[in-house]
């Protein structure tokens, strides 16, 4: 079962959607300063690309470009290497033409433990998030499901770590998959997300997963998804959402309202829709990425990996058709 609604309206879903172009971030989108959204204190503080191996990191760099513009904040290279090199070098020793590194500030990390010298970037208090790639062919990280670079990103990162597995070509960011369990402190974790969609001119696709009505905890069929968490001001689905016209609307209206705008901090005008998902919620979040055609899919994570969270986090990793990012709380 899945319900859907756009701003509030009902919407069907028929066949994904086909490829859509790549972003150009509105001309205009703080035209009126009355219409910035509050800062989050994230725009003075930097978006890094990690560089590492002899692979490609275009569709990296084209992506943080595009976070850092969304995020109005400064964006960094971070070369890791295990031998020293001139910043003059860095294009012709990671393959990359000088051109696409144009504007970037390159700092190069010389050492014999890249994942922990990209785990004390990413730890610094300037650094907004960390873009940072997972190859199939480095060595896997069992607890996270990707590469060890990033899982030490994962672990270390203050505020975010976004993982691109493929190397999203033209790299974009027209529809991000938010993920909400119906809990203040998810929903006070994706400030970031919100000023992005603005800025980019992005559509927020929201699901709803991870907590069950009492009335469909209480079926005999396959269980929704968790048990509904024990958090004050938690919000479940409504009892009856085969009838939208009764509970639905006014529900999808409540909860964009508190969880999305109220401790959200989501600007207006963002365009968004609404998913009520069933199911195992890892499998539900992959389900939808590939179905809605995702660009990005953005989880909150509490830094646990024994918990339910951390199982999310760790199976959405190995599922998701595109990059994921992962905020912590």
């Amino acid at each position: 079962m899945l319900s859907a609604v756009r701003n509030g309206s009902p919407v069907g879903l028929g066949a994904p959607p086909g490829p859509a172009p790549a972003v150009e971030p509105p001309p205009d989108a703080f035209d009126e300063a009355d219409e910035r959204p509050p800062q989050s204190g994230l725009q003075r503080r930097s978006v890094v690309v990690a560089l590492h191996g002899r692979r490609a990191h275009l569709g990296a760099v084209a992506l943080g470009r595009l976070i850092a513009h969304g995020l109005e904040a400064p964006l960094r290279g971070l070369c890791l290497s295990t031998e020293p090199i001139d910043a003059s070098e860095v294009p012709a020793h990671f393959g990359i033409a000088p051109e696409a590194l144009q504007g970037m500030v390159l700092d190069v990390e010389a050492s014999d433990d890249p994942a922990g010298a990209l785990a004390s970037a990413v730890a610094s208090c300037g650094t907004a998030l960390v873009i940072v790639a997972s190859h199939a062919d480095e060595p896997m990280d069992p607890r996270f499901g990707v590469g060890q670079l990033a899982a030490r990103a994962l672990e270390s990162a203050a505020l975010g770590v976004l993982v691109i597995r493929e190397e999203p070509s033209p790299p974009r960011l027209q529809r991000i998959l938010l993920p909400l369990d119906g809990t203040p402190s998810t929903a006070s974790a994706i400030r970031p997300v919100g000023e992005v969609a603005r800025k980019l001119g992005a559509e927020l696709d929201i699901v709803l997963v991870g907590c069950a009505s009492p009335r469909e905890a209480a079926d005999e069929g396959p269980p929704v998804s968790t048990p509904v968490p024990f958090e004050p001001g938690a919000m479940v689905a409504p009892l009856y959402v085969d009838q939208p016209q009764h509970e639905w609307p006014a529900f999808t209206e409540e909860f964009l309202a508190r969880f999305l705008s109220a401790i959200g901090h989501c600007p207006h005008g963002v365009s968004t829709r609404f998913f009520l998902g069933k199911g195992e919620p890892a499998a539900e979040i992959a389900r939808l990425a590939w179905q809605l055609a995702s660009d990005l899919v953005v989880l909150v994570w509490h830094g646990q990996l024994a918990d339910h969270h951390g199982g999310v986090i760790r199976d959405v990793l190995a599922r998701a058709p595109c990059p994921v990012l992962v905020l912590r709380r």
